[in-house]
């Protein structure tokens, strides 16, 4: 764990100086069996995210989510006729070196227009302000010409993205930094007449013999190691940039220079990488320029290692490689809900010991006589499931003392579940919840169209009653004491459980703005109108500190630009834990509603009025 002004560091960063994207999408577990190479890691930027959040420098709230590009933007780069062939699992197998029947299009489809999705929403982001770094975990497809792809790349992300802003007016010279192994052909073919576009690039494989307009590029033989490779870096790249002076800068920061890569030759270290991404970042910020990062490539298991290394960098100018990265919250709960025992969660109470069978109930026999939260979790399974996330352990480090759990679930309808501790010889209550199964029709697409089946938090409060509000643990809207610090591990368990009962998803219904965030990126409100109209809100708002959006929204605000205040709308969002819901939400079903509803809501306009009152 990062110490707590290094956290603080990393967070202040998070609000406006460095942005990150990510979406579940990006990980196609199809693609680990390509036979270019196998065992190819499809979760790099889980497993970035996971570590990173393991060391408390970033929370889930705090990643921004990739949203689906538009084909009508693919189509400022590519050709419609090109767009066709995408969806060809024959065009899709030589790409990703699988064959055809091995293509499942939709899920590869998805995944590549939210990586490309992410490095446009990140262009326009950090050209607002020249002391932005905007890193997405994903993208970098330098290999996708207009006309065709290759070495996993169907769509150009970047030439998308400059497209999308010379489109919105924007026309300073612009420098693509390729230090991705393999030499980018893709972006050379496609600036091959732009001068307005500098292609520079240091790389150990050659994919294309054309010349760009504006374009610099070594090839560098095998074997090279930390101080030739950062040699040729550190007497070239300056130079460049002090002639082309762009006004921004996109950073293919490819891991596939690392020794062992199984794609690549070149022999540098962690360490080599790390001084190579920190020289390029801080050259930008000599010119005054922001800078959009992306992934590239990265083939062997210290790839995603080298990224994390990279962004730890930029939260808090540590510029050191990392140990052996601690599992993500989720990696940690997901191995402990494998190791539960269903009999401790389900067998009844003794003294201080819970199953997580006791937590949730017993599918048998009529709901009248349940004596398990959700017909599964008996009381004393709550409480080894409390003992085993760490929760109890969190809450006692807090000074609390004899934990009392109480568990209500004789009406159906309304699960009751809650948590008293003592503390300066008072009692006080720290959780109380009420939680039920509920279904939804089955919206429009789903497949299977059955029902949904939802574990459903009616009601979810803790708090601290011993503390007080300060700097450090700002008042909420909606809020009598501060939190526990535990809401994260909280809904974390609960998705846990919604997947052991085999339901389709964790779901509340937010009664305030940044009780919508709960979720983090992974959380979504099931009528994609409104969480079309959610993400226009939350674009507006990222810039501040949640605290202060929070009170912006509950105040009035925050307004449409023809003076009515935003209302918020509280409605139904799901954290999916099915495959099939999972499916539903990256569907064009789903997707495009989204997208319309967005798009209706930015040309409205939503702007900070905080004079403004209802009248």
């Amino acid at each position: 764990m990062a110490k707590w002004h290094q956290r603080r560091t990393a967070h202040r960063r998070l609000r406006d100086q460095v942005g990150l994207w990510y979406h579940p999408q990006y990980k196609v577990d199809v693609l680990v069996e390509t036979a270019r190479v196998p065992g190819i890691e499809v979760a790099r930027g889980e497993k970035i995210l996971g570590s990173l959040g393991a060391e408390g420098l970033i929370r889930p709230k705090q990643v921004r989510p990739a949203p689906l590009v538009a084909l009508s933007e693919l189509a400022q780069a590519h050709s419609e006729a090109y767009l066709d062939r995408t969806a060809r699992p024959e065009n899709l197998g030589r790409i990703f070196g699988l064959e055809a029947h091995d293509i499942d299009v939709d899920p590869v489809l998805i995944a590549q227009r939210r990586q490309v999705g992410a490095t446009v929403e990140a262009a326009r982001w950090t050209i607002r302000r020249n002391d932005r770094v905007a890193f997405n975990l994903g993208g970098g497809f330098h290999h996708a010409e207009p006309e065709s792809g290759s070495g996993f790349c169907v769509y150009n992300d970047i030439a998308v993205a400059i497209a999308s802003l010379r489109a919105d007016g924007f026309d300073e010279p612009i420098a693509i930094v390729d230090l991705d192994y393999h030499q980018g052909n893709g972006n050379i073919v496609t600036y091959e007449d732009d001068e307005t576009v500098f292609t520079y690039s240091i790389h150990g494989s050659v994919w294309s013999h054309v010349e760009a307009a504006a374009d610099e590029q070594f090839l560098l033989p095998s074997k090279v190691d930390d101080e030739t490779y950062l040699q040729k870096l550190r007497e070239s790249l300056p130079g460049s940039l002090e002639r082309i002076r762009p006004g921004l800068i996109f950073y293919i920061a490819g891991t596939d220079v690392l020794q062992g890569d199984h794609l690549g030759d070149f022999m540098l270290t962690r360490q080599g990488v790390l001084e190579r991404d920190r020289f390029v970042i801080e050259l930008a910020r000599k010119h005054e320029c922001p800078t959009v990062v992306t992934l590239g490539g990265g083939y062997s298991e210290d790839a995603w290692r080298a990224s994390t290394d990279f962004i730890r960098w930029l939260l808090i100018d540590e510029a050191r490689v990392s140990e052996e990265p601690s599992q993500s919250i989720y990696e940690q709960y997901a191995q402990i809900a494998k190791e539960l025992d269903p009999y401790e969660l389900q067998r009844p109470s003794g003294d201080w010991q819970l199953t997580e069978a006791d937590l949730m109930g017993d599918l048998a026999g009529p709901r009248y006589k349940s004596t398990r939260l959700l017909d599964f979790y008996s009381r004393h399974g709550i409480e080894f499931a409390l003992e085993k996330y760490g929760l109890a352990d969190q809450v006692r480090k807090l000074g609390f003392t004899d934990l009392e759990l109480k568990v209500d679930p004789a009406d159906p309808e309304r699960q009751h579940l809650t948590l008293h501790a003592r503390k300066g010889g008072e009692q006080h209550l720290l959780v109380d919840q009420v939680l039920r199964r509920v279904t939804r029709p089955a919206p429009a697409g789903l497949d299977p169209p059955d029902e949904l089946r939802l574990l459903y938090i009616e009601w979810m409060m803790l708090q601290n009653p011993a503390a007080s509000f300060s700097l450090r643990q700002p008042q909420w809207p909606g809020q009598d004491h501060p939190g526990l610090g535990i809401g994260e591990e909280a809904m974390h368990m609960l998705f846990q459980s919604a997947q052991r009962l085999e339901l389709d998803a964790l779901a509340h219904h937010p009664s305030r703005y940044h009780i919508a965030f709960i979720g983090g990126g992974q959380s979504f409100f099931l009528d994609p109108e409104i969480q079309g109209r959610f993400e226009a809100i939350r674009q507006v708002l990222a810039p501040m500190d949640l605290s202060e959006a929070a009170w912006k929204m509950e105040r009035g605000e925050v307004c449409w630009s023809d003076g009515e205040p935003v209302e918020w709308i509280p409605e139904d969002m799901v954290i999916p834990a099915s495959e099939r819901l999972f499916a539903y939400l990256g569907s064009v079903h789903y997707q495009q509603p989204r997208a319309a509803a967005l798009e209706r809501a930015r040309e409205r306009g939503i702007v900070l009025e905080p004079t403004l009152r209802k009248t």
